[in-house]
């Protein structure tokens, strides 16, 4: 399941727990593309797509921001494990729940806290301890439920293999066009949206940047406005490479099955 999947599956669990209040988580390209052969240098466009990162790439750190559900974690495709937190307000309630999902190999887990509660009824009480998720017990498929070969956690790739033109800027660093229309699965932009920006979803301003070991660090996608809706920016950012501890089962005595109220929420 890819983490924008995961992501959706969070903002459902906002949603249940709003609902409570007021009434009182696919797979990543595991493959790069085809590079041209190595004895010549490589084009702008194809050092990007050579930039992206593998089930060979280890351990690295990312963060995503689009202006509406800030998404941070840590990942190892060689060893099969991801951590994957989102922040979300209710703007009506005036509280913001944080969720982190652990998926390591066939096992995921589940954390969520709330803040900024103080005067609300009707919020779940949940444990502090990661909660181990049973699949059986988990309906629909919007939820990670086992590692599923996620390799570029940020969607870097349907920005790059939908390049329009794009050249090198300065060392390591770049800027082009991308056709958001190609995006796939990866909702860098939702259907209503693509649908507004018309034609200028087939040519929308990107930049990016490599380490001085040809691994992707950034990728900032500029959407412009479109019918009601302001300017906006999709960024990811790749860090921490090799030195990010990877994400493990947790001690005996940091996790516990999931509750309940637990499923209630992931089900709603």
């Amino acid at each position: 399941m890819r983490v924008s999947e995961v992501r959706r599956a969070g903002l459902g669990v906002l949603l249940a727990v709003g609902v409570a209040v007021a009434g009182g988580c696919g797979v990543a390209d595991a493959v790069k593309d085809a590079a041209p052969a190595a004895d010549k240098p490589l084009g702008p466009r194809d050092t990007l797509l050579a930039s992206l990162p593998d089930a060979s790439t280890g351990s690295f750190r990312f963060t995503v921001e689009d202006g509406e559900t800030p998404t941070a974690g840590e990942i190892n495709a060689g060893e099969q494990s991801y951590r994957v937190g989102f922040r979300y307000r209710e703007p009506e309630a005036g509280f913001t729940m944080l969720s982190d999902f652990l998926v390591v190999r066939k096992q995921s887990w589940i954390k969520i806290r709330f803040t900024g509660t103080k005067g609300l009824t009707g919020l779940p009480e949940l444990p502090k301890k990661w909660m181990l998720l049973d699949p059986a017990k988990v309906k629909g498929d919007d939820v990670p439920l086992a590692y599923d070969n996620e390799t570029d956690p940020g969607e870097a790739g349907a920005v790059l293999r939908a390049i329009v033109d794009v050249e090198q800027t300065g060392p390591g660093r770049f800027a082009g066009t991308t056709d958001l229309t190609q995006q796939g699965e990866a909702e860098i932009v939702d259907a209503a949206r693509l649908r507004a920006l018309g034609q200028k979803a087939k040519a929308v301003p990107f930049e990016a940047t490599v380490d001085s070991q040809g691994r992707l660090t950034s990728t900032v996608v500029r959407i412009p406005a479109a019918g009601k809706t302001k300017a906006g920016r999709y960024e990811i950012k790749y860090t921490g490479y090799g030195a990010t501890p990877t994400p493990a089962v947790p001690a005996a005595d940091q996790q516990q099955r999931a509750t309940d109220k637990a499923y209630e929420l992931l089900n709603a």
